[in-house]
């Protein structure tokens, strides 16, 4: 009996070991596959020509500027931070090349997905590994194609969902120094980097709850290390305020807007349009309004959850609370912004990249669930991401190829005949909405970006 019963133990053992070599081996496959296929996107598309806003990003460099002033250039209502900082070694290394750059964004967004991976991991879901193929479904969405090929910007998605990332581990560092310090530091990244300034609202909200818990605990040592990592805190944002001036992102802003209704419709919209459902249909509205109540649950619940439990004890739910938050933060800020435009304008393929926090609010609170009766929600979900995320759609192809079709045929035209306005006419694409005149002057004369000897057009 004694030997049949270690066989059934090393048997079940092996079964065991067989299903997490499996989870493995799926988990390594998706993230394998997804990133392939978007290298050679990438490779197909991504021209080596500077294309609208481009060109504003540069300034710094054209104007022989120095470190700080590109980690501070401010475009539109954020600042550029550590994004430009990356492109500006690129771009000493390539020559300008802006190929480097699209794939500079594919290395960090794979980068992120490995963190969000990690940090999925930390929130509960280690060995869970058919769930954890639910991340890089996340972040290589294939409806954000355009951080890719359109106007590239490490700024913008790329460089502040990394930094997110790394920041929501931070909050699992042992050590209370360590954790601050962690978090202190890449608040500060995130603040002056795009979007990621959303987190300076929600970090000194945890600092001092986090604070306040430890004082009336009687730990004078941590609620003091808590109050140092507010008062860096406030120190990013007086940095940030410095020279700072509001631009809104386009021409005739104005706020309130005079139906408000149809900032939650948007809203609503975008998120949708996360998961791949039918442009302007009642599914899409349905969708997006869910995944808006179940954003604003979880961030309620885990915001609680803070408070009652205390938030160096309840990490998980600080990290649920400031993805959900910072989900609904860029949805409104998108809204308030864009909702006087035009009909389409929830449905930027840009806007996808930066809701990835809520795909990912979604899969960890749903990874809570495993050992609960509603454990098979968050397989489902994790199922569903393959057909909402991982295809483009006819029009999305369509508006790839004119990108970058677009701008190989004003490049071409342009160096043949050194006419900006006849490119345009030629190509019938705009390469920036006003002459550029001297800044193409000043490539030519380093034989810099698409002037840069280079095997791809």
């Amino acid at each position: 009996m004694g030997v049949i019963r270690s066989w059934v133990i090393a048997d079940a053992g092996a079964t065991r070991e067989t299903a997490r070599w499996f989870g493995r081996a799926l988990l390594g496959c998706a993230f394998a596959i997804l990133a392939v296929r978007q290298a050679l996107f990438v490779n197909a598309h991504a021209v080596n020509i500077l294309y609208w806003d481009q060109w504003d990003f540069y300034q710094p460099l054209f104007q022989g500027q120095g470190w700080w002033a590109t980690f501070a250039r401010q475009h539109g209502p954020h600042r550029e931070g550590l994004g430009l900082i990356v492109t500006r070694l690129l771009a000493d290394l390539s020559g300008w090349n802006s190929r480097w750059e699209a794939f500079a964004v594919l290395a960090i967004m794979a980068s992120a997905a490995g963190l969000g991976v990690l940090l999925a991991e930390h929130c509960g879901m280690r060995g869970r590994l058919l769930l954890l193929a639910g991340v890089p479904l996340l972040f290589f969405n294939a409806h954000e194609y355009e951080i890719y090929v359109g106007a590239v910007n490490l700024s913008y998605a790329a460089v502040p969902l990394a930094l997110l990332m790394a920041y929501c581990l931070s909050w699992f560092v042992r050590g209370t120094a360590g954790r601050m310090a962690a978090i202190s530091v890449l608040s500060f990244l995130l603040i002056f980097t795009g979007f990621g300034l959303f987190v300076g609202l929600l970090t000194p909200l945890l600092l001092v709850t986090e604070a306040v818990q430890s004082w009336r605990s009687g730990e004078r040592r941590h609620c003091a290390m808590a109050l140092a990592a507010l008062a860096c805190s406030a120190a990013a944002w007086a940095a940030f305020a410095h020279g700072y001036t509001f631009q809104p992102a386009v021409a005739g802003f104005r706020f309130p807007y005079e139906r408000p209704f149809q900032y939650l419709v948007f809203a609503a919209r975008m998120l949708g349009h996360f998961f791949g459902t039918p442009l302007q249909s009642v599914q899409e509205l349905i969708t997006g309004s869910a995944v808006a109540l179940a954003l604003v649950a979880i961030a309620a619940w885990n915001g609680w959850r803070c408070l009652s439990a205390g938030v160096a004890r309840s990490p998980r739910s600080a990290v649920l609370f400031c993805l959900a938050a910072f989900a609904l933060l860029f949805c409104l800020n998108c809204a308030v912004g864009r909702v006087f435009t035009s009909a389409i304008a929830p449905y930027s393929s840009r806007y996808v990249a930066l809701m990835v926090p809520a795909g990912m609010a979604l899969l960890l609170q749903l990874g809570g669930l495993v050992r609960a009766r509603y454990a098979w929600l968050a397989l489902l979900y994790t199922l569903l991401l393959v057909p909402s995320t991982a295809f483009l759609r006819d029009y999305e192809a369509s508006g790839a190829n004119w990108y970058s079709d677009g701008r190989r045929a004003w490049k071409e035209e342009y160096l043949r005949t050194r006419d900006e306005a006849g490119a345009a006419r030629a190509a019938h694409f705009p390469i920036y909405p006003a002459p550029l005149g001297e800044r193409l002057k000043f490539l030519e004369d380093r034989n810099l970006n698409l002037f840069h000897d280079s095997p791809h057009p």
